[in-house]
């Protein structure tokens, strides 16, 4: 019966002092991968990203308070204006304005020789998407430098 083999910490000296980078849970420099469950070298290591952002539309925080607003005013002035007011329909029209937001992981896989790692970075708008990406295409550059 084999038994199962562990990650052997990664004692190679440094020979990079650029800086460090964070994808999830896992720290990179120029010379390892630090991750939870061991330290692997970064030079031919891989790199592949899964990314399942979820767009979400919702109404806009300042189209409710608006709506309220003007709501409120509506009712205010409906004594002098005879009925309905004006304001009551605009406030309504504030209630159609939206903001698009998206949420969800960004999973990131990591082989470095036999041991393998996954990594997961929550993402909540699609600029933080790209900054993640380029952290990755940070690390993909380390891995292929030598």
């Amino acid at each position: 019966m084999q038994g199962v083999t562990l990650p052997i910490p990664f004692s190679g000296s440094p020979a990079y002092s650029g800086p460090d980078i964070q994808i999830g849970d896992v720290r990179v420099d120029g010379v390892a991968i630090y991750t939870p469950i061991g330290v692997f070298p970064v030079q031919g290591s891989r790199w592949m990203v899964v990314s399942q952002p979820i767009p979400m539309t919702t109404t806009a925080g300042w189209g409710i308070a608006l709506a309220v607003i003007f709501c409120v005013l509506g009712v205010v002035m409906a004594p002098f204006t005879c009925g309905l007011s004006l304001f009551m329909l605009l406030g309504l029209l504030f209630l159609t304005a939206k903001s698009h937001t998206m949420s969800g992981p960004l999973i990131v896989s990591i082989q470095s020789g036999p041991y393998h790692y996954m990594a997961q970075e929550i993402v909540y708008s699609p600029l933080h998407a790209a900054e993640a990406l380029q952290r990755v295409n940070f690390a993909q550059a380390l891995a292929t430098r030598w």
